[in-house]
């Protein structure tokens, strides 16, 4: 059983239709189902949208699979760990804040994994806001990554 899938064919069957704009999406998911508070919702989102899972089309978004297909229990709940799911999108913007914290101050990647890590534990954050907390304290220039981290966060 797939989570995420599960997640976004249960709202979309809720809400019985097939596409939705992304402010019902994320109401949906935080108000109508109360599955998380609308930053979650909005991150769950983004999420379907990295994994491909959702697919946005003229100011809409909708399924990229046939949410009929999936049979999801009417009571089930997504749990947080959904909201960890990696995306290709944030484990590339991931590797290179690490590799230009590496390259900044001559760190083994391992190294600076730990140091992220260590960050993200201190202060409850996700990994790639660490990673830019680093990097910016390594003096590492954080400038490039800012789009991607926006756009990674809904901010853009």
């Amino acid at each position: 059983m797939d989570p995420l899938r599960d997640a976004i064919a249960l709202l979309f069957k809720r809400k019985g239709r097939n596409e939705l704009s992304e402010r019902e999406f994320v109401l949906s998911a935080s108000m109508d189902l109360r599955w998380f508070p609308p930053r979650d919702a909005q991150r769950l989102l983004q999420i379907g949208l990295e994994t491909k899972l959702l697919e946005a089309h003229e100011g809409t978004i909708r399924p990229s699979f046939d949410v009929s297909a999936v049979e999801v229990p009417r009571d089930y709940v997504p749990t947080a760990e959904i909201l960890a799911t990696p995306t290709p999108a944030a484990e590339g913007l991931f590797v290179r804040i690490v590799d230009a914290i590496a390259a900044k101050t001559k760190m083994e990647r391992k190294a600076v994994i730990g140091l992220v890590n260590g960050i993200q534990e201190k202060m409850d954050v996700e990994v790639e806001v660490a990673a830019l907390i680093a990097a910016h304290r390594s003096g590492a220039d954080v400038s490039p990554f800012l789009p991607a981290m926006k756009s990674r966060f809904g901010m853009a």
